[in-house]
């Protein structure tokens, strides 16, 4: 009988201990990332020979609803940053704080045209996975 007791009380233990864990819980943010693909090649620069750019571009957002709005809109937003990358001149894609101007300039482009899209701005950050250039 004992042991009987025992095992019933060792079974009912587990479940009590998750039902209170998730039940209790608040809901924090759900930070995803929207991920561009395939990775940016363009050619940018003005004068002189052709100069070439290739990065992969990652998107911040902390939502399950703005990665849907960001995902559904891919491909505006990757249009917008197309003619962005390809404006530049080589002063800004060679230097990290070029880089870090630009990738600034590049979350205000994708906030802005999110905004004009949805509403609200919907991206947190905006980050380059990789940055290759060629002079």
């Amino acid at each position: 009988m004992l042991a009987r007791t025992l095992f019933c009380l060792l079974m009912a233990l587990p479940l009590t201990t998750f039902a209170e864990d998730g039940a209790g819980a608040p809901a924090g943010p759900q930070i995803q990332y929207i991920y561009f693909e395939p990775a940016f090649v363009v050619n940018y620069g003005s004068t002189g020979r052709i100069k070439y750019l290739r990065t992969d571009v990652a998107l911040k957002v902390s939502s399950t609803e703005a990665a849907g709005m960001v995902s559904h809109h891919k491909p505006y937003l990757r249009n917008s940053l197309v003619m962005l990358f390809s404006a530049q001149e080589a002063n800004i894609m060679n230097s990290s704080e070029g880089r870090e101007e630009l990738r600034q300039i590049a979350l205000k482009e994708v906030k802005a045209v999110m905004s004009e899209l949805e509403g609200v701005p919907a991206v947190d950050d905006l980050y380059f996975n990789n940055f290759v250039v060629q002079n």
